[in-house]
């Protein structure tokens, strides 16, 4: 009465073998059957030939070819025998280099020849770590929903971490696009069940250049320009860009050049729900590809992702550029200091947007502490968080975070005490659910003033300070700091002055900025008694005043009003592009101006290297300074620091930048001012047929042309031809000969005009002989009369 089940399913297995060793059962009564089952359950199976098995002769070898194998034994309630001993084999079909890394830069990978086999189980990890891979897949026939490709990116060659790349897993018989793992490594795994198999996959991988200017970087800028570089681009390419503005609802991104190889280099455009781009959904029209200049993209996400493939193709196109724009959404008043003693803060009207980045500084001059009071509240209460902080200082450097913070949800939370008198406050939302958001108010606490404006940064040119109550109380302090932008001095004239003489004091001081945390006192102060001081000048252009009263008599107090004197004109075309091929820049005549900020962008066009030689230096040692700057192109949006700071009266040896561009800055602090410098400038230029690479001279490839001081090669018009590189013009198509193709590198090219028509040199097509074709012989026309008209013979 023994019933045993044994069910042989080795993973990847193609066929199982039992072999039996031993065999001695009642024969016509006790069983052994052998079934073929299509997956490892066996919920259905078939019997192999030759089962059952019983009585004392030993079977042969019995074979599951679908690589699972079920084994029963059944024995009645009479005799007993010997029973039977077996063993099982069983092949697990692989791919060629199935296990293995591949480190070759280009080669290719398949399931084999022929069709695969059930049950197999293969991959491949391609590792390229200093370089993007593609994958592209030559052929795929797979049994649809059971027999799958699929393709992870990797962190490194073990490809423990890993992530699904988009478009995976492959079935069926459609081809995939080629796919690309941005990290170097990519792991390729086929897997096939038990059942129906078929030609399988085979697909080619190569390691891809990646030459675009920002690529792989997050560009954070609400606005901006993408593109693959100036010239052609380079075969075997991957680039990308991932455009995430904080606080942006959308990015619109416009291409303002397009010329790329149709259907092999493409422009493919994604929406991202975060800066990752994990999950990336492809807008509608993308992939782009070929010379038409697609419409406006839009990611309504606020993140977008760019991606720029090119194949094997030798095209020597140019590529494509585009700028992009954004919409931002911030808060009221966020990036501010809030400098008043009292105030309100909020995420705005209505729902706040996604991907919000919000902060404000409270800094109350004067203030001892402040308190912040929601007045309401709601955000989504995984994501979405307002964060308070205790500050040092009006920078922030140093920051606590509050008790309680950070705050979220729907409870309003309870009002929070900075001891410092510096508060910084950030809200923060994520990509999804939106809700009312937050209100808030808040007041600062100071000593006792009871003037107008004490504790207030005045920023106006003119005012007045000290006509509050026009009594001086006892124990007060009090505080004005006047710092109007752009201000080279500050006049403080008293109108009328009367302190108790020994214990009551006006200060006044001069200041490096408006944190007044560096002061000088100004000669003749403290200011004590009932005389009326005379004017008190700072040259900084920052001024602090300090009252302080003792416990004792009061008095009338004070009264004084103000006047700045502004910084003087901006130096000599500062903030300018020069384009001119030699020149000269300075910080103009005579002494410089206190708080000058000058800079100079030297751009000439196509300039193979552009030098800079001073001829004069006079600065504040330390303090006014000038920085040269190489730029990669006339926007620095990308800058090297070649040297700087200068300062003093050092002349430095001559700078030259290899891309071309130079920007040179210049700023002044508002003390000592000096002479200045000046410097002249002059750009070198590659010949007519070559352009400036990488800080070379680069000869123009077959069928382009160059003339002097060209930026680009231009390609040859249809009509002519270039049979030499580093050509300076192209070759006119000769008389009774056309072509319609641009770029062409050889004379070949030029065809004959046929029978009765006739060409001028360099023309695109060939023109009627005008009713004279009935006598052409020949078909050519033997000489040209006025307006192009031809005899033919």
């Amino acid at each position: 009465n023994m019933n045993c089940q044994w069910i042989i399913a080795p993973p990847g297995a193609a066929s199982v073998t039992l072999n039996f060793t031993a065999f001695s059962t009642q024969s016509g009564a006790d069983f052994v059957r052998v079934f073929s089952c299509p997956e490892w359950s066996c919920l259905s199976s078939s019997e192999l030939p030759g089962s059952p098995f019983s009585g004392s002769f030993l079977p042969g070898p019995v074979t599951s070819s679908t690589g699972v194998m079920k084994v029963t034994f059944t024995t009645d309630g009479s005799v007993k025998g010997g029973g039977f001993d077996a063993l099982y084999s069983s092949t697990v079909p692989t791919c060629p280099w199935s296990g293995t890394v591949l480190t070759n830069a280009a080669d290719s990978i398949s399931d084999g020849a022929g069709p695969y086999l059930n049950n197999m189980d293969c991959n491949w990890i391609i590792a390229q770590p200093d370089s993007p891979l593609r994958l592209t897949f030559a052929s795929l026939r797979t049994e649809f929903g059971h027999d799958f490709v699929h393709v992870y990116s990797c962190a490194d060659s073990s490809c423990i971490s890993n992530s699904e790349l988009p478009g995976s897993p492959f079935t069926g018989y459609n081809l995939p696009r080629p796919v690309v793992s941005v990290t170097g490594v990519m792991k390729v795994a086929f897997t096939s069940d038990g059942d129906i198999t078929d030609d399988g996959f085979s697909a080619f991988f190569q390691s891809l250049v990646t030459g675009c200017p920002s690529s792989g970087v997050v560009m954070a800028a609400s606005n901006g320009s993408i593109s693959d570089g100036s010239g052609p681009y380079q075969d075997n390419m991957y680039c990308s860009w991932i455009i995430a503005p904080p606080g942006a609802v959308s990015v619109t991104l416009t291409f303002t050049a397009f010329d790329t190889q149709a259907g092999l280099d493409l422009i493919r455009v994604f929406s991202c729900p975060d800066s990752r781009c994990s999950l990336a959904s492809e807008v509608s029209g993308s992939p782009f590809s070929g010379s038409s200049v697609p419409g406006p993209v839009v990611s309504s996400t606020g993140v977008m992702k760019v991606t720029m493939t090119s194949g094997a193709s030798f095209s020597s196109l140019n590529g494509f550029a585009g700028v992009y724009t954004s919409q931002v959404v911030v808060c009221p008043l966020s990036g501010t200091l809030l400098t008043a003693a009292s105030g309100s803060i909020s995420d705005g009207s209505g729902p706040y947007q996604d991907n919000m980045s919000c902060s404000w500084i409270i800094a109350p001059l004067g203030a001892i502490s402040i308190t912040l009071t929601f007045a309401t509240f709601s955000t989504e209460a995984c994501c979405d968080k307002v964060r308070v902080y205790s500050c040092i200082d009006s920078g922030c450097g140093d920051t606590f975070e509050l008790a309680g913070s950070p705050f979220s949800g729907s409870l309003v939370p309870n009002t929070i005490l900075s001891g410092t008198g510096v508060m910084k406050v950030t809200f923060i939302s994520d990509e999804s659910t939106a809700l009312a958001g937050f209100e808030a108010s808040y007041h600062s606490f100071r000593s006792s003033c009871p003037f107008r404006e004490s504790g207030e940064v005045l920023t106006a040119s003119n005012g007045s300070i000290g006509d509050g109550p026009f009594t001086t109380y006892t124990n007060m302090n009090c505080q004005w700091i006047i710092a109007p932008p752009g201000a080279a001095s500050v006049t403080l004239n008293f109108t009328a002055f009367s302190t108790q003489s020994g214990a009551d004091f006006i200060r006044v001081f001069s200041c490096q900025d408006s944190s007044c945390s560096t002061n000088l006192e100004l000669p003749g102060s403290p200011f004590t008694g009932k005389s009326v001081p005379g004017p008190v000048t700072s040259s900084t252009g920052v001024m602090e005043v300090t009252l302080t009263s003792g416990g004792g008599l009061t008095a009338d107090g004070f009264r004084a009003f103000y006047q700045s004197t502004l910084v003087g004109p901006e130096c000599p075309f500062s903030r300018t592009v020069l384009k001119a091929v030699n020149g000269s820049i300075s910080d103009g005549k005579g002494d410089y101006g206190p708080l000058s900020d000058c800079y100079w962008i030297i751009a000439p066009d196509a300039a193979l290297t552009t030098t800079l030689r001073f001829t004069s230096l006079s600065t504040e040692l330390g303090k006014d300074v000038i920085y040269i700057y190489s730029c990669c192109n006339v926007s620095c949006a990308c800058a090297t620091l070649l040297v700087g700071p200068l300062s003093g009266n050092m002349i430095p040896a001559p700078v030259t930048s290899s891309t071309g561009v130079l920007m040179v800055t210049f700023q002044s602090d508002r003390r000592i001012q000096f002479s200045g410098f000046e410097a002249s400038y002059w750009a070198t230029y590659c010949r007519a047929g070559e352009i400036q690479r990488g800080g070379s001279c680069t000869q123009c490839p077959l069928g382009y042309f160059s003339g002097d001081f060209a930026a680009e090669c231009t390609i040859c018009p249809a009509g002519a031809y270039s049979t030499i590189q580093g050509a300076s013009t192209c070759t006119s198509c000769p008389a009774n000969s056309f072509n319609s193709y641009r770029g062409s590198a050889s004379s070949d090219t030029c065809l004959p005009c046929i029978k009765g028509t006739y060409s001028p040199a360099g023309s695109t097509s060939c023109f009627d002989c005008s009713n004279q074709t009935n006598a052409a012989d020949t078909g050519l026309c033997s000489r040209f009369l006025s307006l192009h008209r031809c005899c033919c013979i």
